[in-house]
């Protein structure tokens, strides 16, 4: 069954995919609605369809407005799960079912008291869902077989909600009073169940390992906008956060038919982490003249968790100086504090990154950034800039050699060390947003390091190694013709290095003395040694717009990979080259490569009124 194992995972990583490249499309168009009367819009389209509506409740005094999207991609993930069950040797005896889709929501009030008084409520929801089973048979007769099936439940969202009230409290001070409330939760439960009957006995057995992690915000904050004089903008405030953190929890289910004592059920890792973080700053953002704008501010901020208490100071300070009318420079120095740390898993799996808190234990990230550039405008058609970035981070966290997202640690705290790193870069842009062809063109040259060489926290044999999504490069080219109000086509390009990746080289033979049989251990030479293939598509779209009495029609075309660039998700030791020993036993040495999303057109409909 290994090689049936391997394409449940091949599934898993190929569901959450898609769940990526349709997600990436989202969008929040969520504005105070039109206050004179009602407008909206319907889309549908070959993976989602959506509807908006906005509009006056009171005309001209309050307002609301309310978007809906929903995916129906459940129908392209049935076809691929068909299409990796028909290209399976044993389809017969292979089946797999499952799909995906998500939603999202937008919703927004806004009211005016007066024309110094708002008040604005709002409201985001938003979920993933991931479902997959696939089931694995062997049929001997009927008094004879063994099924298993194999599962996947994946689901992550958000919902996020506020009210917010803007006052004019004189003709030079701004106030805004916030007060808010933050959900993120992720779950992943994946299992194996076998049954069967043999000429002895019959048996069901079944495995599952559920993993759930999540973080909860409650949020007050008041901001002021101060202009004293045409040459001041100064911005001040101040907020709390009631943060509760659940990082890592993790149940195993156990049940065995024959097994004479039971089912086992067990929860490992903590429950609940709660943290308090305060937050004050001073920013005044000065023209000094009309050559030189100066901004300079100072963040306080607070992280009180687990009777440990971080404060930390974060002064910033940027400027620019007009050279000439159509040249300028920019440069710009921070300092900052982080209290969340991104775990990521550097082995090829499923997208398991997780965020997780400082903790008694865990340290904040702190880093320094400088940056300087070039901005020039050429005969107001195009803009040029280049600028170059330094960045230095401190208390940066990994999971240690050995240890990952699914470890039996009891503790998150016990498999993670922390070290520091550093990045540099260059970006260059040229954009044209003049005429009937618009644009722009892209680059960036970056490099990213991690370095874990304290004691009891060595990663890598206290080497620097490049970090996960360390790139070397990054292009985008973006060309949009508009001969008319009825027409428009663009076109995308992109391109960027492949993700860094650990994989073993080798293997080694670990014999077990209380069963004796050999596993193979495998050696990992240092972290993130194989950089996976570089990514690259191209996209096409087409509109044609009508306007008619009642609204504006839109038909797209469009057509995803328009090449049909066979891009990796993900590499994996698979069964390509052969061979044999002298023993008879078989191995497979072959880095194999998953490749998701072929060339794919597309048509949809929107109508906006």
């Amino acid at each position: 069954m290994k090689k049936n194992r391997l394409n449940f995972w091949l599934l898993a990583a190929l569901l959450c995919g898609l769940s990526l490249s349709v997600t990436s499309c989202k969008d929040d168009d969520n504005n105070n609605g039109n206050d004179k009367k009602i407008h909206g819009g319907v889309s549908i389209g070959a993976i989602s369809a959506k509807a908006n509506i906005e509009g006056p409740i009171i005309k001209e005094k309050t307002t609301f407005s309310l978007s809906y999207r929903r995916t129906y991609s459940d129908l392209f993930t049935r076809l691929a799960l068909a299409m990796i069950s028909a290209r399976s040797s044993d389809s017969e005896d292979y089946k797999v079912t499952g799909g995906y889709h998500f939603y999202d929501l937008n919703g927004k009030i806004t009211h005016k008291f007066s024309d110094r008084s708002h008040l604005f409520a709002s409201l985001y929801m938003g979920d993933d869902r991931i479902s997959a089973r696939v089931r694995f048979k062997e049929e001997h007769g009927a008094n004879y077989y063994d099924r298993e099936y194999m599962k996947l439940g994946y689901n992550w969202g958000n919902i996020v909600a506020s009210l917010r009230w803007n006052y004019e409290l004189t003709p030079k001070l701004f106030m805004n009073l916030t007060g808010a409330y933050t959900r993120y939760r992720n779950n992943i439960k994946t299992g194996v169940e076998f049954e069967g009957k043999n000429e002895y006995m019959m048996y069901n057995e079944e495995m599952s390992m559920t993993y759930k992690s999540g973080i909860r915000d409650i949020i007050s904050s008041a901001d002021f906008d101060y202009a004293p004089s045409p040459n001041h903008a100064i911005r001040f405030g101040t907020s709390v956060t009631e943060h509760i953190f659940t990082p890592e929890i993790m149940s195993f289910y156990m049940y065995d038919s024959n097994f004479t004592e039971g089912t086992i059920d067990s929860v490992i890792g903590e429950s609940k982490v709660y943290a308090t973080e305060l937050n004050a700053y001073i920013e005044d953002d000065w023209a000094i003249s009309n050559v030189i704008k100066l901004n300079a501010g100072v963040h306080l901020s607070g992280f009180a968790v687990q009777n440990t208490f971080y404060p930390s100071v974060q002064p910033r300070l940027s400027g620019r100086i007009i050279i000439t009318d159509d040249l300028s420079f920019k440069v710009g120095y921070a300092y900052m504090t982080q209290y969340m740390h991104l775990l990521s898993n550097s082995n090829i799996s499923l997208p398991t990154d997780l965020w997780v808190p400082v903790t008694e234990h865990i340290k904040p990230m702190t880093s320094q950034q400088v940056a300087a550039g070039f901005f020039y405008k050429l005969k107001n058609m195009f803009d040029f800039s280049i600028e170059g970035y330094y960045k230095a981070m401190n208390n940066l966290l990994e999971y240690k050699d050995g240890a990952s997202f699914w470890s039996s640690s009891t503790k998150w705290e016990n498999k993670v060390a922390m070290g520091r790193g550093w990045a540099y870069g260059v970006e260059f842009l040229v954009q044209k947003n003049i005429g009937k062809w618009t644009g722009w063109i892209g680059y960036t040259w970056s490099k990213s390091m991690r370095l874990f060489d304290r004691e009891g926290m060595i990663i890598s044999n206290g080497k620097p190694f490049p970090a996960k999504y360390d790139r070397r490069h990054d292009i985008s080219i973006i060309v949009m013709y508009k001969p008319s109000d009825k027409f428009d086509i663009s076109t995308t390009w992109v391109y960027n290095t492949g993700n860094a990746v650990t994989l073993a080289i080798q293997n080694y033979d670990d014999y077990n003395d209380v069963y004796p049989y050999y596993n193979d251990i495998p050696y990992i030479e240092s972290r993130n040694n194989y950089r996976m293939p570089a990514y690259h598509r191209m996209d096409l779209g087409i509109n044609f717009h009508k306007q008619s009495m009642h609204g504006v029609h839109t038909w797209n075309i469009s057509v995803y990979n328009l090449y049909n660039r066979k891009n990796p998700y993900l590499i994996y030791v698979g069964y390509g080259e052969r061979y044999v020993d002298d023993d008879g036993n078989v191995y497979n040495n072959s880095l194999m490569k998953l490749s998701l999303f072929p060339i794919i057109p597309s048509f949809s409909y929107s109508f906006k009124f």
